[in-house]
């Protein structure tokens, strides 16, 4: 078996090629101040480089590029979510685009959960300020979090994923989501279509920046749920069948509508059991989650793309390529 050749230094490789540590390092660490070097020089060095096994010094390139080349991705605790991050099927989902699009790049991804002592030592502001982040994409935000406009304030480039803070249409705020009042408004014009009239809501959790874009979604389809038609509660098949049943008990609705998949399926159990003229319409599926057995029309969110769409537009904020990142990624329905 032949013996693995031991990597040589900068130093080793100028004296093999008869140059300079600072000209072998501009044509292997800064390609544009390379650009003033020979074409058969340039040649000459990396050929060398890949004889002699020459693995540049990482910390060299960051001083070329004033760049770390990590992109941290910030989730919540799993004491916040009462899971781990990986339970939740659409940041599985965002995760694979984001890994698809980071593969072309020399970027690595370093994933960070968003703990209250950590809020309070400010600790991704430090990341950001020592250079040790380049990006920052950040999953799972509230909008009543005022950790999350502080963040904002900080001058490195970030990403808001799915979910934001509650913002000023002219505050500088970056975010990729799905586009929820298409999503909304798709499945209320479609239950209309239907011949629904009276709709409820299996709302969820309140604190999240979909409501609004849902409520708007609806509007736009000429449907309003009064507040003593909205429920809200965790996102569990339980918690749709049980409010299905305090809602649906006197027949005074005929559509219902709900945030989360699991809510549409408890409540759709529900309908089922009791024999119940009430159609079913879910804002927030996905094509890979959804069950021969849902009995209800959905939206289906491009999770895949968000992380995509993301990672391209983050690089182009590191790069100062753009200035203004708001994307609303489209659903599609089932």
């Amino acid at each position: 078996m032949e013996r693995k050749t031991k990597n040589c230094t900068i130093r080793e490789l100028a004296r093999y090629v008869g140059l300079s540590t600072c000209t072998v390092s501009k044509v292997l660490n800064s390609p544009d101040a390379g650009l003033s070097i020979p074409e058969s020089t340039r040649l000459k060095v990396r050929e060398a480089a890949k004889k002699l096994n020459y693995v540049p010094n990482v910390n060299a390139q960051r001083f070329f590029k004033r760049r770390s080349f990590v992109i941290g991705l910030l989730v919540p605790p799993q004491e916040e979510m009462g899971h781990n991050a990986f339970h939740d099927t659409h940041f599985v989902d965002i995760l694979s685009g984001i890994e698809q699009a980071l593969s072309t790049t020399s970027y690595n991804l370093l994933l960070l959960f968003n703990r209250p002592e950590y809020k309070l030592e400010n600790r991704y502001e430090g990341m950001f300020s020592s250079g040790f982040l380049d990006g920052l994409l950040i999953w799972g935000a509230h909008r009543s979090e005022e950790y999350w406009k502080e963040l904002v304030e900080v001058t490195g480039p970030r990403i808001f994923l799915t979910s934001t803070p509650d913002f000023r249409e002219d505050e500088p705020l970056h975010y990729v989501a799905s586009d929820y009042g298409q999503s909304a408004d798709g499945i209320a014009g479609r239950l209309k279509a239907a011949g629904c009239r009276r709709f409820c809501w299996l709302a969820g959790k309140p604190d999240t920046s979909i409501i609004p874009q849902l409520e708007a979604g609806m509007a736009r389809a000429g449907v309003t749920v009064e507040e003593s038609a909205i429920r809200y509660s965790d996102y569990t098949e339980a918690d749709g069948e049980r409010l299905a049943a305090e809602l649906l008990q006197d027949g005074r609705f005929d559509a219902l509508v709900a945030t989360a998949p699991q809510l549409a399926r408890g409540a759709g159990r529900y309908v089922e059991t009791h024999k119940l003229p009430v159609r079913i319409g879910c804002f927030d599926g996905q094509r890979g989650t959804r069950s021969k057995t849902d009995h209800f029309i959905s939206a289906l969110t491009n999770d895949f793309e968000i992380g995509s769409v993301a990672i391209t537009r983050l690089l182009a904020l590191i790069e100062g390529k753009t200035q203004h990142v708001q994307v609303r990624i489209p659903v599609d329905f089932a």
